[in-house]
């Protein structure tokens, strides 16, 4: 096991733990996976001992956070995989990361946990996990490695090494633009506690209206959820509604980075109001894939310099509470994936909350289903009713860009 003395968080560990000192509810920055997988739900000792076994290949699963007036990981001399694989009661639907953790968070050990639960022909494993410690991608990394084919080539030994400032020089247009006045984002009192909704689509019709329109997926996605987060949450007289999109900034075959936290951010303004059609062409510009692979080099660089004052600076700027109201995140899980020897026949995934947000948005796509999950807190609009917004928005995005009918040939 990993018996080195304490190492001190890199600058996305770092934030993550502050924003969850920040937070009313300590599970607001624990995220995670949720899998229904076929067959019979295995015993708990039997994944418990899958577990234990190959837990070692990653220590830092055995280190805990220990956030004081710096943030660093300590390993957990008690460490014991009992504390971390667990049982839930039959239930309906996917849980959200902060009921499993109502009761169950304890700042002593390391801040992630597997739990499973029984259903009529097939059973739910659900992966949790404080943002400080992964992003999604590595969160899917570690599930099939500990339960599935994933392998672990090596593990991250030392603080990354990056750029600082002058990194940010291609985004620092943008980075000056949010320090502009704007109005600010509308808010309600929000409360403590926090609920879920869930659409699931067909992902032909994602694919088809990006094949038809030199779009990517993400964008079709990012438009839909324009015209459905403007019948949820309307904004009278606003043309833009500022939301924070996370970005994936591994380099494939990058090992070391498998199983931390590299993730940058992007404000994207979608458009408000406006017919489907242009919607989308609106987000495209918005979000256009050079874009997004200008602010993947920038964080790319930022987030592997350990701590960091530039990327704090840029992080605050782009993911302002004043004037960002949401988060809308995306993952795409390869099939076929197989868990514990079974089949998996749905993924989906389960947000986080940062403080001050109207709601998190998070799309997990697996083989032919785009599944939307949507977390609110408690004094926000219904987020059931952003996701089936969503879900009605996707299918008129599919209509209004189906293919020209042909012209059925002249008689003669």
């Amino acid at each position: 096991m990993d018996d080195l003395p304490n190492r001190p968080a890199d600058f996305l560990g770092t934030a993550f733990a502050r924003l969850g000192q920040m937070g009313p509810n300590p599970g607001d920055v624990h995220f995670g996976l949720v899998f229904r997988i076929a067959g019979p739900c295995p015993p708990l000792e039997e994944l418990r001992n899958r577990v234990a076994a190959r837990v070692e290949r990653l220590p830092q699963l055995t280190r805990r956070l220990v956030a004081r007036a710096t943030v660093e990981w300590e390993h957990d001399p008690d460490f014991d995989i009992a504390n971390h694989v667990h049982t839930l009661p039959r239930h309906t639907g996917v849980l959200s990361a902060q009921s499993i953790l109502a009761d169950a968070i304890d700042p002593g050990r390391p801040p992630w946990g597997l739990w499973v639960s029984e259903d009529d022909d097939s059973w739910k494993l659900y992966y949790l996990v404080h943002h400080a410690r992964q992003d999604a991608a590595a969160a899917l990394r570690t599930v099939t490695a500990l339960l599935g084919d994933g392998t672990v080539a090596s593990v991250s030994t030392g603080r990354p090494q990056g750029g600082g400032w002058p990194a940010l020089l291609p985004i620092y247009p943008d980075l000056l633009r949010t320090r502009l006045p704007a109005p600010p984002v509308p808010r309600g009192a929000y409360g403590p506690a926090r609920a879920m909704g869930h659409r699931v689509v067909d992902m032909a019709l994602l694919k088809e209206v990006a094949e038809r329109t030199g779009a990517t997926v993400n964008q079709v996605h990012l438009a839909a959820m324009s015209d459905a987060l403007d019948r949820w949450e309307p904004r009278p007289g606003a043309s833009r509604r500022q939301v924070n999109t996370p970005i994936d900034v591994r380099l494939a075959g990058d090992a070391d980075d498998d199983f931390a936290n590299r993730i940058g951010f992007m404000r994207v303004a979608l458009p408000c109001g406006g017919a489907p059609a242009g919607l989308l062409r609106n987000v495209v510009a918005a979000a256009g894939r050079r874009r997004l692979a200008r602010y993947r080099r920038v964080w790319r660089d930022l987030v592997r310099n350990g701590r960091n004052d530039a990327a704090a600076w840029a992080m605050q700027r782009i993911t302002d509470h004043t004037q960002v109201s949401m988060t809308l995140s995306s993952i795409r899980v390869a099939s076929p994936l197989t868990l514990v020897d079974a089949p998996v026949r749905e993924v989906a995934a389960l947000p986080w909350l940062p403080p001050a947000h109207t709601c998190f948005a998070f799309l997990a796509t697996y083989g032919e289903e785009a599944r939307l999950s949507v977390l609110a807190p408690e004094g926000a609009p219904d987020p059931e009713a952003l996701a089936a917004l969503w879900s009605d928005a996707v299918h008129e995005l599919h209509r209004v860009h189906a293919p020209e009918p042909t012209a059925a040939p002249a008689a003669r």
